[in-house]
């Protein structure tokens, strides 16, 4: 029987659920990209969350933004400066980018495109209006098709 099926069924019989618990959430923040903002991600988020219920989604730096504020509201507590690196942190290795409201440089950053790419999409947005979907990105022309395949899922339309 492998680990991972036959623990949760005895720890809590054993009552060491709670050292279960922590190991894992410990195993899993040692599996975070190391980037700026991670320490106080680490710090601020995962006292109260497993972080991989944090990170399952991602979001735009503007859903993330609210997401902090929201939890702020619910008693989350860091100055401003700790704030911002964990939206920064959970941006830049958990989001989305929103092609139709992102800048040149956050779109090359974000998605590891060439400027020359980010600059196409800009112009081609904002020569035809917002861009609707994954097809039509695509054939924005002389833009590395490959590369965008390859970051769909941290593509966004819309917030």
């Amino acid at each position: 029987m492998r680990f991972d099926r036959w623990l949760p069924r005895v720890a809590p019989i054993l009552g060491i659920w709670p050292c279960v618990a922590i190991a894992g959430a410990v195993e899993y923040q040692r599996q975070l990209p190391d980037a700026p903002g991670k320490a106080v991600f680490e710090k601020t988020c995962g006292t109260c969350h497993d972080i991989k219920d944090v990170i399952a989604r991602r979001r735009t730096k503007s859903s993330w933004q609210q997401v902090i504020e929201d939890m702020v509201a619910r008693g989350a507590e860091g100055n401003e400066e700790d704030l911002a690196a964990v939206v920064s942190y959970l941006s830049s290795q958990f989001g989305k980018v929103n092609v139709n409201a992102a800048a040149v440089d956050e779109i090359q950053n974000s998605l590891g495109l060439s400027e020359k790419d980010a600059r196409a999409i800009v112009a081609y947005r904002d020569q035809n209006g917002k861009i609707q979907d994954f097809e039509q990105l695509q054939k924005i022309p002389g833009i590395d098709v490959e590369k965008l395949r390859e970051k769909r899922s941290s593509i966004a339309f819309a917030q």
